[in-house]
Formats: C-alpha cells, structure tokens, sequence
C-alpha cells in the first residue's frame, strides 16, 4: 500500500508538470502568433502568463522582444538583461550575446543608474517600481526611466528599505547610496528562478524585423486567375462546338464526292470550329481543374508561421500525354 501510494503521489505530481508545461506551451503559441499579427497589446502578457509557468530563456526573449516592439522600453530592458544572466548560467552564448546587443540598443534612450553601497550592506535584491533589476545588488549600472521612481532595497538580516528618487534624463551615469536599513526579518527576497536545463532549445528568438510570412494569397491568386482562363475556354469551346454541330455539313450532310465549293468551305470551317472547341474544352479542364487545386492546396494565413511545426508536404500537378491530359497531387 504505501509503495502505491507513492506512485500515485510521482504519477499526479508529474501529470501536474505535464498540465503546466502544456499551458506554458499554448500561451507561447499564442503569443507567437498574436506578435506575429503586430498585436503586441495582446501578444505582451500571452509570453509574461507562459514566462510564470517555464521560466524558459527562449520565453523570456520573447517576451523582451514584444515590448520592445510594443514601445515599453524599461521592461524590455529589464527582461533582455534577465535574460543575459539566465544565458550565462546555462552556457548559451547565442543567446546572450543576443541579449546583450539588445540591450545595447535599448540604453541608448535610457538613463542610466548605479547604487552606491559604500557601509558594505549585504544588499540581495534592489527593485524598481517593485521590479528586480538583475545585478544591481552588486553596483552593476542599470538602465531606468526618467521621473520619479521607487527604489526599494533588500538586505540579508534587514528589514526592506525604500527611496524615492528623480532619475533625470541623459547619459550620465546617477549615483543612489543605499539608505540606513533596520535591522530584522522581511519578506524573503527575490530569488531567480533558473530552470535545470535548458527546456526552450525549441523556442527561437524572434528576428530583428519581423519575417514575411506566406499566407498562400499569391498561390491563391494564380489559383483564381486559372479558374478564370478555364471558364473563358468552356465558353469558347461551347461557342465554336454549336457552331460545329449547327453548320450546314451537319445538318444536311456533305456528299464525299462531287461537293460544291460552297460544301468544301463549310467542312473546313466546320473542322476548324470543332478543333478549336476540342482544345477549348482541354485547356478549360486543365485551367479550372489547376486552378482550384492551387486555391485548395494554398496554405492558410493562421499557419504561416516561422515556429509552427511542419505540415505534410502537398503537391499538385499537370500531366500531359500524347493523347491524353490529367491533373494529380497529394495532400
């Protein structure tokens, strides 16, 4: 009994994981997608929801890169220079060095800010505006926004500590000296979260500039124009066969021998009317049949996406015989 109650504690344990990783999974589909669309309104709090639940590095990036693009340029640097640290720690050079040339371009609009600790405090976590600001603890200069701001201190053995500064526009670099902390117990402080391994080696950093995606709008574009071409053949093909079938040879039927010359013009142009109807009608069949094979087989706007896994491969195609013509193709 208790060997079996183990195992039911490890197999619901595991369907919780599985269940967290799932939703974390969904709402970075979402978010991707939504981004993709410019929704960034949207696409911004789909990343920070799926962040929560994988603490994933390609999730963090993602979601630096989304306000970045939305306009929140504090909150992209913050999350780009999280992301760094967390890169460093898993041994992801690609990725840190991405980070870190975001981060380049994003405090060039931003002023920037150092804390000065000179009593030694044992200073774990500085927040700003109650978001951490990863190695500010250890006088590392970090990027804020100008106006006044809420800095907020902790300290191994000390009662969290806050200052209310003007952090003044330009590129010089503000000192903020670590205020007098009272000695006690607070809150526990901010501890970073680093997954084991890295569970986001699927995830791919989204692009400088957003890529092109293919919607299958030209494929169905050619597609309508052949089903066009086609409906156009149809009706010249009916036009010249009536006229084919109503001519006097037809009707009345041309002597093989002897005819007048009247009847020889009338055969001729009966068989070149009935040539004209028979390729007619061929060209109608390859135009329309072409045609909605290429609407049918375009790819839709919801699975144009760069990440999206891969569909089956579908094909279509014209085949042409000396005596025949077919359309085939795989889907």
């Amino acid at each position: 009994m208790a060997l079996a109650l183990a195992l039911l504690a490890g197999s619901t344990t595991a369907a919780a994981q599985d269940t967290k990783d799932s939703d974390a999974e969904r709402l970075f589909r979402e978010g991707q997608k939504l981004m993709e669309e410019r929704n960034f309104g949207a696409a911004c709090p789909k990343f920070e929801a799926a962040y929560t639940k994988d603490r994933a590095l390609g999730t963090l990036i993602n979601l630096a890169f989304c306000h970045k693009e939305q306009g929140a340029i504090w909150y992209a640097w913050l999350e780009f220079r999280e992301a760094e640290s967390k890169a460093i720690e898993l041994n992801r050079a690609d990725r840190r060095d991405f980070a870190k040339q975001r981060l380049a371009e994003l405090e060039k609009s931003l002023p920037k800010v150092i804390i000065d600790n000179p009593q030694k405090v044992p200073l774990t976590d500085i927040l700003v505006e109650d978001r951490k600001v990863w190695e500010a603890e250890r006088g590392a200069v970090f990027a804020a926004e100008s106006g006044e701001r809420k800095i907020t201190f902790k300290a191994k053995g000390k009662k969290a500590a806050t200052k209310i500064i003007n952090v003044a526009s330009g590129q010089k670099v503000q000192h903020v000296s670590v205020p007098e902390m009272e000695d006690g117990t607070d809150e526990p402080p901010v501890v970073a979260v680093v997954p084991p391994k890295d569970k986001d080696k699927d995830k791919v950093e989204p692009p400088t500039k957003k890529a092109e995606a293919n919607d299958g709008s030209t494929q169905r574009a050619l597609g309508w124009v052949a089903v066009g071409i086609g409906g156009v053949a149809a009706v010249v093909g009916t036009i010249t066969g009536i006229s084919t079938l109503t001519s006097d040879c037809a009707s009345n039927g041309c002597p093989a021998m002897g005819r007048t010359p009247q009847q020889t013009e009338a055969i001729d142009s009966a068989n070149s009317s009935g040539a004209i109807s028979t390729v007619s009608f061929v060209i109608a069949a390859l135009g329309v049949g072409g045609g909605l094979i290429l609407i049918f087989t375009a790819p839709s706007a919801s699975s144009a996406t760069a990440s999206s896994p891969k569909e089956p491969q579908r094909k279509a195609g014209i085949n042409v015989g000396p005596t025949w013509a077919g359309l085939s193709g795989s889907f």
